[in-house]
């Protein structure tokens, strides 16, 4: 995926704005990889649960997300506290869970068997779920790892698909969990050793479709030193290579986790940046330096998931994480990895995070008290599930768009079926406008409200797009719109909104349509800081011949036909 500057071919003013015309070409033989329908999902720290089952807010949003794909979202339950976790017959507070000493600052985490069904039925029909088991304990032979594992399967059935052994598993050395030895050799053979157990247990084998195993779980990304916690071997390249067969009949992905930018350490907490966030060129460093590990993961026979993610580590930052540019940062980053063959990608959730695109209960941060909302992620989220919808349960398959990749415009192809025919087109505007409306949102830091206002009038851009489309055919325009890069609300989806209390949907769609012209040209304008999704009708829109050409053509044959039907019985009663 190079990087091909979009080609302007003129400046104009027209009222008041500056306004760009680019031309854009949909090559005919791009490379594609497949588009799940769930490829945005969530992954959830173990010591929140408890505290979004206390509202229908999660499951209200997730479940509007399945009402448009046909799949709910998937549910990681994992974290740093997953390796904290101790299962217990019962606990002496009479609770199905206690975080020691508080969520927030939680060191242990004790839970009981019947902890996993209070989440297990919370979330949508159809959510595919994983849960992290307990791998830094390592003592009576990981006897809470399989105690976990027995309760969570028991709990969940159906719904559990796969399980994690620990978190972050690179991390190890430098939180004293393993020696200097830890690496691939000793992970392999640890991970042989507890899956061992769990697969030779009575439940496994008496299970009909029993539970895989999402290996890997790294945190460290390649190519990015300073970000890397301990000097290892962890690499989905290594790990595949030291793998058995038998090894890979279990294991259903792997995982890897990035978090681009860092309130952790003082170093990073001065580099954080909105403009760098929301920027296609720096999200494609960051995301391309995973292609050798896709490639290692393919050759193994088991997708590459990032199974955990968000704009900023430690918790995100107020100001960066909950803006609409941190939205549009979401879809570019999601489609970005299915194009380079990431099958899923997980976004962290904490009930007091400041990255979390909804929060379930109110509480107190940094000198303020926050209520319960949606915050502008979530739209990014929902404008996905437009992209990742097929119709008749159709397989889609995605491309990045050469012509539309620079720091500030990025673009996707969507093709349906075997056959990859054209289906739909995303163009996501990245370029900075920090407006002056919906600067706050209850649920978050009024502290981080925007301050810095772009000046003039916002810029906007009209894309003349080259496809193979029919002319005539009808385009159906969906649109992720805000009031700016620095919007923390007034967000939509073709005017679409939702509650932030409930999660209720509230508005009708917008109805906006354009239509292919001649040559299959298409033209549609964006304004700064703004996504589009087209869809063009019909079942195979590049076959423009008579009986599927364009609605007018459709219309005249049926004419021609009607004529040509009177004529001749004309003719017969002549006769």
């Amino acid at each position: 995926m190079p990087f091909i500057p979009a080609a302007v071919l003129s400046l104009i003013t027209l009222s008041g704005a500056i306004a760009q015309e680019i031309q854009v070409n949909v090559p005919s033989d791009l490379s594609t990889r497949a588009l799940v329908r769930d490829v945005y999902g969530y992954s959830v720290e173990p010591v929140w649960i408890d505290s979004y089952l206390r509202t229908p807010l999660a499951a209200t949003l997730l479940g509007h997300i399945g009402d448009v794909t046909g799949k709910a979202p998937p549910i990681r339950v994992g974290g740093n506290t997953a390796d904290q976790t101790y299962q217990h017959d019962s606990l002496p507070t009479g609770n199905n869970s206690v975080a020691i000493p508080s969520p927030l600052t939680a060191k242990q985490f004790n839970i009981t068997p019947a902890w996993y069904e209070t989440w297990g039925n919370y979330f949508p029909e159809g959510t595919d779920l994983i849960y992290t088991l307990n791998l830094a304990v390592n003592t009576s032979a990981w006897a809470n790892a399989v105690a976990q594992a027995e309760a969570a399967h028991a709990a969940l059935g159906q719904k559990l698909t796969s399980f994690e052994l620990g978190n972050e598993i690179d991390h190890f050395i430098n939180k004293h969990w393993r020696d200097a030895t830890w690496g691939v050799h000793t992970y392999i053979e640890q991970f042989r050793n507890l899956t061992g157990q769990i697969i030779g247990s009575d439940w496994y084998k008496a299970a009909s479709n029993p539970p895989k195993f999402q290996s890997g779980v790294f945190a460290d990304p390649p190519w990015v030193p300073d970000q890397q916690d301990e000097i290892d071997d962890f690499s989905i390249e290594n790990l595949t290579a030291v793998e058995t067969a038998e090894d890979r009949e279990i294991i259903s992905s792997y995982a890897t986790h990035l978090y681009p930018q860092s309130t952790c350490d003082t170093k990073r907490w001065y580099r954080m940046r909105l403009d760098l966030l929301s920027n296609h060129t720096t999200l494609w460093l960051n995301v391309s330096q995973y292609v050798p590990q896709v490639a290692a993961a393919d050759a193994a026979g088991a997708p590459l998931v990032m199974g955990e993610t968000n704009s900023v580590s430690c918790s995100g930052k107020s100001g960066i994480s909950d803006t609409f540019g941190a939205a549009l940062w979401g879809v570019d980053y999601v489609l970005m990895a299915a194009s380079i063959g990431f099958q899923k990608v997980y976004f962290h959730l904490g009930a007091q995070s400041e990255y979390s695109s909804f929060t379930p209960v109110e509480y107190d941060l940094k000198g303020e008290h926050l209520v319960p909302g949606i915050r502008a992620g979530w739209y990014g989220h929902y404008f996905v599930s437009k992209v990742a919808a097929a119709t008749h349960n159709e397989s889609l398959s995605i491309a990045a768009i050469p012509d539309a990749n620079s720091s500030s415009l990025s673009g996707y192809a969507v093709y349906g079926g075997t056959q990859k025919t054209l289906k739909k087109l995303v163009f996501l505007d990245m370029g900075v406008w920090n407006g002056t409306e919906g600067l706050s949102n209850p649920s978050t830091l009024s502290a981080t409200d925007g301050t810095v206002f772009s000046e003039g009038a916002r810029p906007n851009s009209t894309l003349q797009i080259t496809t193979p489309w029919c002319s005539g055919r009808a385009v159906k325009v969906t649109r992720l719109t805000g009031p700016g890069t620095n919007a923390k609300s007034n967000v939509a989806v073709s005017g679409v909104t939702f509650d932030p209390e409930t999660g209720a949907k509230s508005g009708a769609e917008a109805t906006e349509t354009t239509t292919v012209g001649a040559t299959g040209l298409v033209t549609v304008t964006m304004t700064r800081a703004d996504g589009v999704l087209l869809e063009v009708s019909g079942t195979d829109p590049t076959k423009c011949g008579s009986s599927v050409g364009t609605s007018a053509a459709a219309g005249r044959l049926s004419w021609d036909s009607f004529v040509y039907a009177i004529v001749g019985l004309m003719g017969l009663i002549l006769w």
